[in-house]
């Protein structure tokens, strides 16, 4: 005896047939359950489930039902009889586990002017799929007949050219749809990979200043961080936040273009090695002018502007107060203060006492006042980052400051 799905298989048309294998069973399925309420048909449904919990999840729906309908009947394994007591026109069939309904998903309308099985609105389908629902009844010890179809073959003309409709312009948008899913995936693939490659030239770029400045890694590492943990007092876009953990690391990109006479100089710079010092500002705005992509911009924005001064006494283009990028303003105050936390073999690391009473002088002449006063109100945590970030690299000898920034989540550094 063929099984409903396999009469839907064989006697449909063709696009019947790609309705049934490619649609939503879940929206077919209520578009038909909504159709009968809609219009108060006393009809007769015959619907399997392959699990009973997927029909509690349509509980409410068929209590509906249950009070429209001419008979229900809901085919389920493994079914709770405590939950469906206040029903009183469904009948619930235990299936057998070796039933081969419990590999199909489907409802059958059995009205006689409005019959429906799934998209599929032929009488003679229907008359098939019936006996299949009275056998199927029989074998569980249910004896009824399903009510007879008023077959009217001029209004059938009519059925028929409107399941066309139905059928042919959901198939087309079954088709659109599926087109719209690879296309989606496509471009998620895209913008992953083009996240990826992003990341691997920051990444290169930062090893090419390290490369000229065995210390730089490390201060690369704690600006970063100390960066993003002042930025997200001042910007509530999390993409922003974002970027900057990995806009930070190339605030200092230019220094790959100042002479090693001059990086490396162990004592303090002359004026005119200064001059050529400061350059390494426009040099890395230069590297990274003219990308597309946004964490390069903001790059490009930290590497102009990082020594700009709230006074306007920076450079390289004097610029003041909220003229600066708000992006710079908070580089700033991180660079000076890892800068007077890091030891040199010019000076010594100074205390944290002193370095806060810095930073205060400084409100409203190198910095931003009240991003000075949010600094500060984090410093504790800001402390016990960077006990965390050495301890971490420290211990980590076999991978490589950026290796473990990039494969991390910055919660990993800035949790402490």
């Amino acid at each position: 005896m063929l099984e409903l799905s396999d009469i839907l298989m064989t006697k449909a048309s063709s696009i019947e047939r790609k309705i049934y294998a490619k649609s939503s069973l879940v929206g077919i399925s209520h578009g038909l359950e909504d159709m009968i309420v809609e219009f108060k048909l006393k009809s007769e449904i015959f619907v399997s489930f392959q699990k009973f919990k997927f029909f509690m999840v349509e509980f409410d729906r068929y209590m509906i039902l249950d009070s429209l309908c001419k008979k229900v009947f809901v085919f389920a394994r493994n079914i709770d009889f405590d939950k469906i007591k206040d029903f009183k026109n469904t009948v619930f069939i235990e299936l057998n586990d070796d039933d081969s309904m419990i590999e199909e998903w489907n409802i059958i309308i059995n009205h006689p002017e409005h019959p429906a099985v799934f998209l599929s609105f032929s009488a003679d389908i229907l008359k098939e799929t019936l006996i299949v629902m009275k056998n199927k009844l029989s074998k569980y010890g249910v004896e009824y007949n399903p009510s007879k179809i008023n077959y009217n073959k001029e209004k059938d003309i009519v059925t028929r050219k409107m399941r066309f409709f139905i059928n042919r312009t959901l198939s087309e948008i079954e088709d659109k749809s599926s087109q719209l899913i690879t296309k989606n995936n496509l471009l998620e693939k895209a913008l992953s990979e083009n996240g990826e490659i992003t990341n691997e030239i920051i990444k290169r770029l930062c090893y090419a200043a390290e490369y000229r400045d065995d210390d730089s890694a490390v201060h690369m590492a704690r600006m970063s961080i100390y960066t993003s943990i002042l930025y997200e007092q001042v910007e509530t876009s999390q993409n922003k936040i974002r970027l900057m953990n990995y806009a930070a690391l190339m605030h200092d990109i230019g220094k790959i273009g100042i002479p090693d006479s001059i990086l490396l100089k162990a004592g303090k710079l002359t004026s005119e090695e200064f001059n050529i010092m400061k350059t390494h500002t426009t040099i890395g705005a230069r590297i990274l002018k003219g990308s597309k992509r946004e964490v390069i911009q903001m790059g490009y924005e930290l590497a102009l502007s990082h020594h700009e001064k709230w006074d306007g006494s920076g450079y390289p283009s004097g610029l003041k107060e909220k003229d600066i990028p708000l992006t710079a303003r908070v580089v700033a105050i991180s660079d000076v203060f890892d800068a007077l936390s890091t030891a040199r073999i010019y000076k010594k690391a100074f205390p944290i006492e002193t370095r806060i009473e810095i930073l205060k002088s400084q409100r409203n002449k190198h910095f931003q006042g009240e991003l000075v006063d949010l600094f500060l109100e984090n410093i504790d945590r800001i402390i016990m980052c960077k006990k965390n970030i050495d301890l971490k690299f420290n211990n980590h000898t076999d991978e490589d400051v950026f290796s473990m920034l990039f494969n991390n989540p910055m919660s990993f550094f800035i949790e402490c």
